[in-house]
């Protein structure tokens, strides 16, 4: 005890540069006043949830009391049994004032962000309250509102994109919560999620199960979803409640090579998706011009083109061409070549788990890793919020698209033939499917994911001070939000969602079905002839009908057993 009080004197000092004069600062933590409510929301680490914290209080030049019993400035009060949503009464009292606020706990980090922001970046401050950590400093950030429709003139819930500067404007990187150190930073609202966590749980989804980037042997830090935390904001002294503080997506991110300025030679390039149309979609070429930043809803992202100009959009058309105009035999000759197919796999499969209607064009980043070696196309995650039965506007957040029993054969030119049995792909992504089914694509491991992630932002109080905050507000047109029935919704939706996969788009074909219509029959036996003549593989299902590495003779013959024990 003695050597926690030296410590917090110690810190007493440094934290009168982020705490003022009556700030409430409790074992070293800033407590936050948000102005609505007159609630203070204090961080502390989540041992100390469900213990009691016997710890020093400080609050400069004001005598207070918490619940009825007097604590000196820099004196010690016990904090029994710490929960989420329990309150303390706090008396301060200055000269011949008092005010009585309410006192709570959490253990999300806080963030408060300050300034007047719009749609262009203007300057602020941010300060982050880690729970974790005693000092919190004070940083300026060049802050703007980011996305489309959640920047209309009725939502007020808004998503930010920070980007740390130094008292002369440059750029200074920032680290938080043991994530990447950046200067560029997004804070996601989840503003039409009525589970507030689809966004982060999705993208630690698909970090967690997709197939790593072609390249990833040369740069192993590379990631196609970015990581995140998840946090509680103050916008001017007042609660905005839960938001995810996440990475952003760009080269640093993806670890794609750099481009060359001294020789002005291209390597690696990014491209975002910001748009729907037939173009983003691969399933229209229309003309480029390198001289532009964007194409057809296709913005360019790296090298900008203030750096390179002109740029190179050559890599993507191609893409987009072998999308729009192949044949099918054409597409499963070269498609390997163009696209990082272990990784197209896994992005239909969380298409088709997810109901991803949002994703299937726009919301997805473009890369290639050094086009001066290869002009083979991945990609990585973004905005992953419209999915699991969840609607991307509020008139009908539960709507018949979002049905967990569609059937959803993504428009996209790429992704659409993973879904028919003319591709060789389709086999592939049936067995991968199957596969991820025995992990993380369990309906239990999928169920769990999404309980602990509420479970989480529930025990410290969050939910409860997110639903008072924005419940009926027009961001949620007017409705209620409750989480926990949003919660029981999701489990509900992705247990009828994986049983309707399993039957239907990801359902092995039967034996001897090589053409995958459904039936076994005559136009099987031409399959595993066509087959033979084609290196022994036709359509959706191997022609090796009877299992045994040889499309031959053989393989006609165990058809014809099968037809005669039908």
């Amino acid at each position: 005890m003695k050597l926690k009080y030296i410590l917090a004197t110690l810190f007493a000092g440094i934290l009168s540069l982020a705490a003022q004069a009556g700030d409430l600062v409790i074992d070293g933590h800033l407590a936050v006043l948000d102005s609505v409510t007159g609630t203070y929301l204090c961080p502390t680490t989540i041992v100390n949830f469900g213990q009691d914290l016997e710890t020093d209080v400080w609050c400069e030049g004001v005598t207070l009391s918490i619940n009825g019993t007097p604590v000196a400035d820099g004196g010690y009060y016990t904090f029994e049994s710490i929960a989420g949503g329990k309150n303390w009464t706090v008396e301060l009292t200055q000269g011949d004032s008092t005010v009585t606020r309410q006192l709570t706990f959490t253990y999300l980090p806080l963030v408060l962000l300050n300034g007047n922001f719009g749609k262009e970046y203007t300057q602020g401050t941010v300060q982050v309250l880690d729970p974790d950590e005693y000092i919190d400093d004070m940083m300026l950030s060049m802050v703007k509102w980011r996305g489309a429709t959640t920047n209309l003139g009725d939502k007020h819930k808004r998503n930010y994109h920070l980007k740390f500067i130094n008292s002369k404007g440059e750029k200074k990187n920032q680290t938080f919560f043991g994530l990447r150190n950046d200067n560029s930073w997004i804070l996601d609202a989840g503003q039409v999620d009525f589970l507030r966590v689809r966004n982060r749980v999705n993208t630690e989804l698909w970090n967690d199960f997709a197939s790593k980037p072609y390249y990833y042997d040369r740069e192993p830090k590379a990631k196609t979803g970015v990581d995140g935390q998840m946090v509680e904001l103050f916008l001017n002294g007042q609660y905005m409640g839960i938001y995810a503080l996440t990475e952003g997506m760009d080269r640093k991110e993806l670890k794609i090579k750099e481009y060359n300025p001294e020789t002005g030679e291209i390597h690696g390039q990014l491209w975002k998706a910001e748009g729907l149309t037939n173009t983003t979609s691969f399933n229209s070429f229309k003309p480029y011009n390198n001289m532009q930043e964007t194409w057809q809803e296709f913005e360019t992202k790296y090298p900008e083109l203030d750096e390179v100009c002109p740029t190179d959009y050559k890599a993507l058309g191609d893409g987009v061409y072998l999308g729009d105009t192949t044949s099918v035999a054409e597409f499963n000759a070269t498609a390997h070549e163009r696209f990082d197919m272990p990784v197209m796999i896994d992005y239909e499969i969380f298409l088709q788990t997810m109901l991803g209607v949002d994703n299937y064009a726009k919301n997805i980043y473009w890369l290639t890793y050094d086009t001066q070696e290869s002009p083979m196309l991945t990609l990585a995650v973004w905005d992953l919020d419209t999915s699991m039965g969840g609607w991307w506007n509020t008139s009908s957040f539960h709507p018949n698209e979002m049905s967990p029993t569609r059937s959803f054969k993504a428009p996209n030119g790429i992704f659409v033939r993973l879904c028919r049995p003319a591709y060789i792909y389709y086999r592939q992504s049936i067995e991968r499917y199957q596969e991820l089914r025995k992990g993380p694509l369990s309906t239990d491991s999928l169920i769990a994911r999404y309980t602990a992630a509420v479970n989480f932002i529930n025990d410290c109080g969050a939910v409860q001070r997110e639903q008072q905050r924005w419940s009926r507000d027009t961001d949620l047109s007017g409705r209620v939000l409750d989480i926990n029935a949003e919660l029981a919704y999701v489990t509900d939706w992705i247990t009828k969602r994986m049983d309707f996969l399993d039957k239907t788009r990801f359902a092995m074909p039967a034996q001897g079905d090589v053409n995958v219509d459904q039936n076994v029959d005559i136009v099987d036996v031409n399959a595993v002839v066509n087959a033979m003549l084609n290196d022994g593989y036709l359509g959706n299902a191997s022609a090796d009908v009877n299992g045994d590495k040889v499309v031959d003779i053989t393989d006609i013959n165990q058809i014809f057993n099968i037809l005669l024990n039908l």
